[in-house]
């Protein structure tokens, strides 16, 4: 009977023991998300000020490397890279990204499209684009990044 009290005894001792022990150095804490919003115009209109944008197809997309979200790196790993994206609706976008403590860069991605543009006594299809961007976020901060498209010739 004392052997088997000695047992149970060295057993709750262990479970304590390892229940007690730090985290393991792989565990990783859930990622943290961050809100990035912006105002999106393109000039459809010549014969008006500019416009906000309201294209059912405009998109803005984001793209992170996630070695960007990793606090440490692994020698060897293949890191991907993440995409996001945030469709435009009465001008405006929003999208929540994931971030860390640290500077994480987002390449902002606005996907061009074709619309009628509106000319002093006529409509044309133009190809509208905006300018490929960068912004840094971080866990905790607020961001706003707003894009402008300009009309291309699309012949």
């Amino acid at each position: 009977m004392k052997k088997i009290l000695s047992i149970i005894a060295i057993a709750l001792i262990g479970a304590f023991v390892l229940a007690s022990c730090n985290k393991n150095e792989y565990e990783t804490e859930p990622l943290k998300f961050v809100n990035v919003s912006g105002k999106v115009t393109a000039n459809t209109n010549l014969t008006s000020d500019p416009q906000y944008l309201d294209v059912a197809t405009a998109k803005i997309i984001f793209r992170i490397d996630s070695k960007e979200l990793c606090e440490k790196t692994v020698d060897g790993y293949e890191y991907t890279n993440l995409q996001y994206e945030a469709p435009v609706t009465n001008g405006k976008y929003t999208i929540d990204l994931p971030a860390i403590k640290d500077d994480v860069k987002v390449t902002v991605l606005p996907v061009p499209f074709r619309a009628m543009q509106i000319q002093t006594g006529k409509s044309e299809e133009k190809l509208f684009k905006a300018t490929n961007d960068e912004i840094t976020i971080y866990e905790g901060g607020v961001f706003y990044k707003d894009i402008k498209y300009n009309a291309q010739n699309t012949k």
